[in-house]
């Protein structure tokens, strides 16, 4: 299954340069409605989000929205384009962790346990890491009851979140067109003891409370490691619209970046004014 993103020239640079895929805050995706469904407790400023189309046909719409006057790039990989490797438990040696030996991961304990903020693994989960999006009639509170907490008479709070693994992947139907698929991470403001094997269960009191009283990480953004054999057989579409001097930018980063990638000219070209 073949995942396109259309970008800009210059985000293009900034992920070869970086070799990262970048994951924004959900409520600073252009849809605003995504970050309106929630109910009680809002949790859009906890999710990460990268966006992608599953249309192989090049859009024009979206063409027009991300690529700067369709002068930009789609970039496509050959599935998920993430660096899956089985997590060391050496990088954070002041935890005791037990890791089955076929776990793979798409970042390290280091990423997931930043200083800036804490990922839960939920894409360590049999369920698959991107899903589809669905197009309703109407997302008004489709996510209402995504999170619950009880609060009992001694100040203790539990929560549960029914709907986690399904946030994030629906929009109106006016945005079908976009074909969207997509990958999601959920991040809380790390314990503020750092991890250790003493205050790691205080990572579940900092979610309660951080959702709660509307505390989120404090970082707009969150990127994961694209897998270098991927990167090495991304296949690149020049916009449109690209000028000479544009192709010439693009060949110079992937001759620097990623040699062995495959450039191709838009089937729009010349075919649009």
């Amino acid at each position: 299954m073949d995942i396109h993103h259309y970008t800009t020239l210059e985000t293009l640079a900034l992920i070869l340069e970086s070799k990262k895929i970048r994951f924004n805050r959900l409520t600073n995706v252009d849809d605003v409605q995504e970050s309106e469904n929630f109910g009680q407790y809002d949790l859009s400023p906890f999710i990460y989000i990268s966006c992608w189309t599953l249309s192989t046909e090049e859009s024009i719409p979206l063409w027009k929205m991300y690529t700067s006057n369709m002068k930009g790039v789609r970039i496509t990989f050959d599935g998920e384009p993430f660096h899956y490797r089985k997590p060391e438990v050496s990088d954070l040696p002041e935890l005791n962790i037990e890791l089955d030996e076929n776990l793979l991961s798409p970042m390290t304990f280091k990423q997931m346990m930043s200083p800036s903020y804490f990922i839960t693994p939920s894409f360590l989960s049999k369920e698959k890491f991107g899903k589809k999006v669905a197009y309703v009639d109407d997302v008004t509170g489709i996510y209402e009851n995504s999170v619950a907490i009880q609060v009992e008479s001694d100040g203790k709070a539990h929560m549960t979140m029914p709907g986690a693994g399904n946030v994030a992947i629906h929009k109106n139907k006016v945005w079908e067109f976009q074909e969207e698929f997509r990958y999601a991470l959920i991040a809380f403001p790390p314990p503020t003891g750092g991890y250790s094997n003493e205050n790691i269960s205080e990572i579940s009191d900092v979610a309660i409370n951080s959702i709660y009283h509307g505390k989120k990480p404090e970082v707009d953004y969150i990127d994961l490691d694209i897998c270098p054999e991927k990167l090495e057989n991304m296949t690149i579409t020049l916009g449109p619209l690209a000028t000479y001097a544009d192709e010439i930018i693009l060949k110079a980063l992937v001759s620097k970046y990623c040699p062995n990638a495959n450039i191709k000219n838009s089937n729009l070209q010349g075919k649009i004014r």
